[in-house]
């Protein structure tokens, strides 16, 4: 004797056994790919800062192919000051914990998430410059060197936060993914996802 399966079982034990898709990054570009603009998303120029340490920045910072890889960003330190980038601001939303994915080499580099509130008499807006922001909050850091290609991770908050950390993340309103080498370097690969997370609801 056979037995049949109704199909709406066979349908579910199909779904059941696909993986669930990964979130999508939530930030633009990461993988320094835009056909016109491979740095798009991403701030290199800091001159409006009047850092002189970072005011040549972006004369430090080119999109190279190296191997199978493509476009990715290459980091030559001027000196000891290093040689950064970041990606456009990204609204935090209270509620949820932040991780950041990315592919490294070389370094000593530093990676972390960096929070900002918004500069006196600036209004909430969806796409704010950095000079509209103050810098408030800097999460846990990935430090390191690497001879070879490696996959590091950041994430926001990376530590349980103590009651003065928490009084600061109360003021956040935009995060952004901060990249910096002290030697030459070179990254790729860059996703941001957040995932929800009770202890951050405050």
């Amino acid at each position: 004797m056979r037995f049949f399966l109704p199909s709406f079982f066979l349908v579910a034990a199909a779904l059941h056994a696909v993986p669930p898709a990964a979130a999508p990054s939530i930030i633009e570009n990461g993988n320094f790919d835009h056909p016109t603009e491979p740095l798009k998303g991403w701030i290199s120029d800091y001159e409006w800062s009047g850092n002189s340490h970072y005011v040549g920045n972006k004369n430090h910072v080119s999109i190279i192919t190296e191997g199978a890889r493509k476009n990715i960003v290459k980091m030559d330190s001027p000196g000891d000051q290093g040689v950064k980038i970041e990606c456009r601001a990204f609204p935090f939303e209270p509620g949820f914990r932040y991780i950041c994915t990315f592919d490294v080499k070389g370094g000593g580099y530093r990676v972390y998430f960096n929070g900002y509130r918004l500069a006196p008499g600036v209004r909430p807006h969806d796409n704010p410059e950095l000079g509209e922001l103050r810098e408030a909050y800097k999460s846990k850091a990935a430090t390191g060197t690497a001879a070879d290609w490696k996959q590091e991770k950041i994430e926001l908050p990376g530590v349980k936060p103590s009651p003065q950390a928490v009084e600061i993340l109360k003021q956040l309103r935009y995060l952004t993914v901060y990249i910096w080498f002290v030697k030459p370097g070179f990254v790729d690969n860059v996703t941001v996802t957040k995932v929800a997370d009770p202890t951050m609801k405050f």
